[in-house]
């Protein structure tokens, strides 16, 4: 694929996605999102267990309290921003399970728009960015995760996406602002922050601009508390989703505590600092570089982000791969000599998500931890050759010798 010219790629930044499509090029599009439309639709009837212990009781709640005005009561524990959502739908025409599906599967739509932005700034040819594209509305990840399970996993990283994109264009202000929307509806937003950390910490970032987290995430639960619910409450959300919920090392997540014992009592504490050790250990090697920080290795920096961390923070769900596995997409796109990647990644991810949703284990989660593993080395060892030309080279040359 022929790489687009630096100066022809910032003429094209304010142009619609479809501006330089064919004819021909619109009727694939559209004969491709029917196709996406329908593959969807026809897992809606399903019925996974978070519909059942979770959604739809809270559907049945706003519904029975007045719709936005339920968000006064603590009936969830999601952040209201979710919630908000669910309340409009609750206006669908459509039966319950199906409004809650709906819901999801919007934002597989842009999450494949971002995709597909992301890859134009690298690539002048329209084939790949809609090739990006599909790949990401077709990913087996992505279907399952929205019409299948009915999660929403594709709206905050949608929002991470979109936020990388700004970051490459160095519209950093926007970038933050995606940033901490998608903080404001899921905790998971962490696993990109290591590429904000050592941006900032290497002043392509201005300081300041992290105040908009707290800020975004402040206005955002202001409506719920607007209608009568504890302010301390909406500030605390992530804090209680931790105690009440996941404790456990890992929840069928194919990462590093598939290989302990799951006693979250012995190795719980231990597994949180590792991981904060490992992460300060990342941040620092890129922080001492003295490599330029270009769009290549911002890419690098941020699916090795994104697979790091979840891989060893502990109470981990199958789902919290996600925002990786749409992500890899993206790096083989810009390193197409990685092509096995999104695969990879994508794998793991999939099956594991096969024991809670059908209770069948296809592949042992030790084996999938295996899998991304390996691809963790793989990207993280490309990103520090990178950063250190010095052991690239290095490399190299034992490559020859032996």
């Amino acid at each position: 694929m022929p790489k687009r010219p630096q100066q022809t790629s910032r003429k094209h930044f304010y142009k619609n996605l479809t501006s330089d499509l064919s004819r021909e090029d619109l009727l694939f599009l559209g004969a491709g999102l029917i196709l996406a439309v329908l593959v969807r639709v026809s897992l809606f009837d399903f019925q996974s267990g978070d519909y059942v212990s979770h959604m739809t009781h809270w559907y049945d709640f706003i519904e029975s309290h007045g719709g936005l005005a339920s968000m006064g009561y603590n009936f969830s524990n999601y952040t209201p921003p979710y919630l908000y959502l669910l309340a409009l739908a609750v206006h669908l025409p459509v039966e319950k399970l199906h409004a809650i599906k709906i819901l999801s599967i919007i934002f597989d739509f842009p999450l494949a728009v971002f995709v597909a932005l992301l890859v134009r700034l690298k690539y002048e040819n329209r084939i790949a960015w809609m090739t990006a594209f599909f790949l990401t509305l077709f990913a087996p990840t992505v279907i399952f995760n929205g019409a299948l399970w009915g999660q929403t996993d594709a709206l905050y990283t949608s929002l991470l996406l979109a936020s990388i994109y700004f970051l490459l264009r160095k519209k950093y202000f926007v970038s933050l602002i995606f940033l901490s929307l998608a903080f404001s509806f899921k905790l998971q937003t962490v696993f990109l922050l290591p590429v904000f950390f050592v941006l900032a910490w290497r002043r392509k970032i201005p300081l300041r601009l992290f105040l908009l987290i707290p800020a975004v995430y402040v206005l955002m639960i202001l409506p719920a508390w607007a209608v009568g619910r504890s302010l301390v409450e909406l500030l605390t959300i992530y804090l209680h989703q931790g105690e009440v919920n996941y404790q456990a090392l890992s929840l069928n997540a194919p990462n590093f505590y598939q290989w302990l014992p799951d006693n979250y009592a012995q190795f719980g504490r231990f597994a949180l600092y590792f991981a904060l050790s490992l992460v300060f250990l990342f941040c620092l090697l890129c922080i001492k570089s003295e490599a330029e920080f270009t769009d290549d290795i911002i890419v690098k920096l941020s699916l090795a982000s994104l697979i790091l961390v979840p891989f060893f923070l502990p109470s981990m769900h199958d789902r919290y791969f996600f925002p990786a596995d749409v992500f890899a997409i993206v790096y083989a796109f810009y390193f197409p000599r990685y092509f096995f990647v999104p695969v990879a990644v994508t794998f793991a991810s999939l099956f594991s998500y096969f024991p809670f949703l059908f209770g069948k284990t296809v592949f042992e989660l030790s084996k999938l931890a295996v899998t991304l593993g390996v691809v963790l080395l793989i990207v993280t060892f490309d990103l520090v050759t990178n950063l250190y030309t010095s052991l690239r080279s290095g490399a190299t040359s034992f490559m020859r010798e032996s």
